[in-house]
């Protein structure tokens, strides 16, 4: 399946901005029934490395680089966006005290994942009617725990008799809480009917379950409006669909009731305001999940987790490689304010005694992780870690396939070209090579069929032949010396390597790579929404200059003027 970008239609915004309603009439609209599925031979490429780059039904309207720039920036287009999973669950244990671990969780099921890779993104998270009955089956679960006994008094304090009032108070308070506004006369009037039609054929406490299974299943809380109001020839987001943004955005969690507070004074009007508040979301341990959700969805360094080597110790330390990745990307973005440069270059990495071990460095003991750098011939930053590198392999020998496709896709935004027509299988085990960078160019570069387009990546992945199927270091393979020379074409320009670190610091001193992961981010934390526009060229510009790190180029998002601002057309 290809990895491309497609451009968001005309009739693809208009599904986004209508879907909610339709949601509500237990229907959906999906822009395009092949968007979101998932990415089948993006991992494995297991049948030796043979690469298929199909283009998928829908992709006809073109391409979008998240790589380009723009020469200024600007606003998108007005947008309704469905929480994904993540968001959804944490929106309800947020709001309902007691909740988690007396519920089974959000049941949206798997979040369909876009061409990048995320699973935020608003084209392809609509509610189709698996999903509508999904989200009732949640609703009647929730409010089966939170009407329950005991749990009531907590989510409703003033709730001490059983009376219209202790309704009212339900509904305008649960109904603020998970609209992230206010409930308009009109809608609290209708909750209250609903509330008096059931209490009137059972009981108050049955009345309260099912006023809560409808406010559960209404549009205002399974979206997140960013459609604004009318103002000058564009649209200007309200209040509360600014703090919601913000809130969502940068912490993956709604807004709370003082941030609702601060939008309707008017105090996150200003791009300062909305930076600082970012920031200090992002400082959170909720904003460090948003952050390390963009790096697991962009890297897949998870993915280790599910994969076999023929190696006795692998399966020993497959979760410490997770962990010692989460952690390195933690200590680079956060404590240390890293930019682009510094994920690629860090000299360190961050081990346990079962990693230091595997690996044959650090000297690190039992099981709490401690910073330790990285011997001279162990690479540098990110494209080091053992979960990177373990990933893109296969049970027995490496692959500089994967490896390299890995650099053009993830690091340069470059989609793999389509390969020729009626390709033969390749049967690795019957050549005869001495190493797997022999097997690669006898198989690859020697074969007509092949050479065209493994060409533009294998020759990548060869600088990654030091390491293993399993992400350890190795001066020879099979006796013989390993040659871990390559290249790489980035527009006019060719670059030679010799090994991951000299390969890694070129690529860090590429502004291509840079623009690719700013691009990425600003796709990521918009939800899709800029895939049609440069929403923040001022701050990727600071990205690329090195005057910022990653985390205050996510707050500086906050200060664009799509924030607050979306086009009429």
């Amino acid at each position: 399946m290809s990895r491309t970008f497609p451009f968001r239609s005309r009739a693809t915004r208009r599904c986004i901005r209508l879907n909610a309603w339709l949601m509500s009439l237990g229907l959906g609209c999906s822009p395009d029934p092949t968007a979101g599925t998932a990415d089948e031979d993006k991992d494995g490429l297991e049948s030796g490395d043979t690469v298929d780059s199909s283009t998928a039904p829908g992709d006809e309207a073109g391409a979008v680089d998240p790589a380009s720039r723009c020469s200024e920036s600007r606003i998108g287009p007005p947008m309704l966006r469905r929480l994904n999973r993540t968001e959804y669950t944490n929106t309800l244990e947020g709001l309902f005290d007691g909740l988690a671990g007396k519920w089974s969780g959000g049941r949206m099921g798997p979040d369909p994942v876009s061409d990048l890779g995320f699973d935020n993104d608003a084209a392809i998270l609509v509610v189709s009617d698996q999903v509508a009955k999904e989200i009732l089956a949640t609703a009647e679960e929730v409010a089966d725990v939170v009407t329950s006994q005991g749990m009531l008094e907590t989510v409703v304090p003033e709730c001490t008799d059983l009376s219209d009032a202790c309704a009212t108070k339900f509904v305008g308070q649960l109904g603020q809480r998970l609209f992230r506004r206010p409930l308009t006369g009109d809608e609290t009037a209708r909750y209250l009917a609903l509330f008096d039609s059931v209490t009137g054929d059972s009981d108050f406490g049955t009345g309260l379950k099912w006023t809560l299974v409808a406010l559960l299943e209404s549009p205002y809380v399974v979206y997140r409006s960013e459609l604004g109001e009318s103002s000058n020839g564009r649209f200007r987001l309200r209040p509360h669909e600014i703090a919601t943004a913000l809130a969502y955005g940068f912490s993956g969690e709604p807004p709370s009731s003082e941030l609702l507070e601060r939008a309707e004074r008017g105090e996150l009007e200003s791009a300062t305001a909305r930076i600082e508040e970012a920031r200090r979301l992002l400082a959170t341990q909720s904003g460090i999940d948003v952050v390390r959700s963009f790096f697991r969805q962009w890297i897949d360094y998870h993915e280790v987790e599910d994969r076999l080597r023929d190696i006795p110790q692998f399966d020993e330390v497959r979760d410490d490689m997770v962990n010692e990745t989460r952690r390195f990307i933690d200590k680079v973005i956060h404590d240390e304010q890293g930019d682009v440069r510094d994920l690629l270059l860090a000299d360190y990495t961050l081990l346990n005694g079962a990693l230091s071990e595997y690996y044959g460095f650090g000297g690190v003991e039992g099981v709490r992780f401690a910073m330790v750098s990285r011997p001279s011939e162990w690479g540098v930053g990110l494209l080091a870690q053992g979960s990177f590198l373990a990933t893109r392999a296969h049970e027995g020998y490496s692959s500089p396939t994967q490896r390299g496709l890995t650099i053009r896709e993830q690091l340069l935004c470059q989609p793999r070209s389509a390969p020729p027509p009626d390709v033969p299988p390749l049967e690795f085990d019957v050549l005869e090579a001495t190493t797997t960078r022999e097997r690669y160019e006898l198989a690859h570069a020697s074969n007509p069929y092949c050479a065209g387009c493994h060409r533009q990546f294998d020759p990548v992945g060869f600088a990654f032949e030091h390491f293993d199927q399993g992400g350890r270091y190795r001066a020879t393979e099979n006796d013989h010396a390993i040659d871990a020379h390559g290249s790489l074409r980035i527009g006019d320009q060719v670059l030679e390597f010799d090994g991951v670190t000299d390969l890694a610091t070129q690529l860090a001193a590429s502004p291509d790579v840079t623009d690719c992961v700013s691009g990425r981010l600003t796709l990521y934390t918009f939800g899709g929404a800029s895939s049609e526009i440069c929403a923040a060229e001022d701050a990727r510009a600071e990205l690329q200059a090195g005057a910022i790190g990653i985390a205050e180029f996510l707050a500086r998002l906050a200060g664009s003027e799509h924030f607050i601002f979306r086009d009429e057309d």
